[in-house]
């Protein structure tokens, strides 16, 4: 219940400030591979790109959640293979 109304809380956020939030190049290019990766492994994990990007570009945006942020991205770009994509934190 608590992680189902923080997800909530963070996709609000991410929605209306995403509309006002530039969308970075990393940011695209990361959840465009990860949407990749989950529809290419037939994942059960629910993914939006949209989403996705929106909520990057608030977390980048964040100078406390920027190194979290660049630590998932250089996770995801050195990996080949989607189930180690899927795997980055």
């Amino acid at each position: 219940m608590y992680n189902e109304a923080v997800r909530y809380l963070v996709l609000a956020l991410a929605l209306q400030l995403g509309c006002v939030q530039p969308r970075s190049a990393r940011c695209k290019q990361v959840c465009a591979r990860e949407y990749e990766c989950v529809t290419s492994t037939s994942s059960s994990i629910p993914f939006d790109e949209k989403e996705c990007i929106a909520a990057c570009a608030v977390l980048e945006a964040d100078p406390d959640n920027l190194a979290k942020v660049q630590k998932h991205a250089d996770c995801v770009t050195k990996h080949l293979a989607c189930t180690d994509v899927l795997d980055c934190q």
